[in-house]
Order: structure tokens, then sequence, then C-alpha cells
């Protein structure tokens, strides 16, 4: 199993957690995004990679943010030459050149995008 398979299967579990920390930073040349998710006591904390960065977004309410993560999905769009899917507002142009990309999606009142090369997901050891 590819490490974007093993990450579209662990995205889903994401739902009902709060959003913690949104970090977006330049490394070795790379874009790479860090999302941190917050539970509770009941609940790991769960840590999410993202590298090679070709689209990020967010939007959240004003104030403290406290709602929970709602309708997470994340696919793998392969490399095409066909449009992007309908909801990625993004002014590149799609190629069979790319490589395989993992998009993941939040909707809610919360709402994330990113569209990276890269992804992992990572839990807090209790």
């Amino acid at each position: 199993m590819s490490s974007l398979q093993s990450f579209i299967e662990a995205a889903p579990g994401c739902q009902g957690y709060f959003l913690d920390r949104f970090s977006l930073d330049r490394i070795d040349e790379i874009d790479a995004l860090e999302v941190g998710l917050r539970w509770g006591p009941e609940k790991p904390d769960m840590a999410l990679a993202f590298r090679d960065v070709y689209f990020c977004s967010i939007e959240r309410p004003p104030g403290s943010g406290d709602a929970p993560l709602d309708q997470v999905t994340a696919q793998i769009l392969e490399p095409s030459d066909l449009l992007w899917p309908e909801g990625l507002p993004l002014e590149m142009i799609r190629s069979s050149s790319l490589p395989a990309l993992v998009w993941f999606r939040v909707e809610g009142p919360v709402q994330i995008s990113v569209l990276a090369a890269i992804a992992s997901v990572s839990l807090e050891i209790m």
C-alpha cells in the first residue's frame, strides 16, 4: 500500500477533532504544511504533514475557532491531462507530468483544502 493510500484511509479519522495548529513553512525549497488536531483527553492528538504543497486554503470562524472538523475527505488525484475536480480552485494547468497528488478537504464551519504530493498522519502516544 502506498503512503498516499495509507493517508487516504486515515483521513476520515480526523472528523470531530479540533484545529489546534496550522503552519505553512518552506523547508529545503519545498512547501511544508503541518496541521495539528486535538480532541481532548479521550483521544490522542493527531498531526497531519504535507510536503510539496501545490495548493492550500483555510477558512474558519473568527474567535477561538472551537468548531470540530466535519466532512473530512481525501482522495488521490492521479497524473492526468483532465481538468481539476470541481471545488479545487487552481490556476495551474493539470498535467500528466505531475506526480500523484493527495487532495485533503474539510467542510463545515472550518474549511480546509490541501493538494500535496506527500502526506502523512501521526498519532500521539498516550
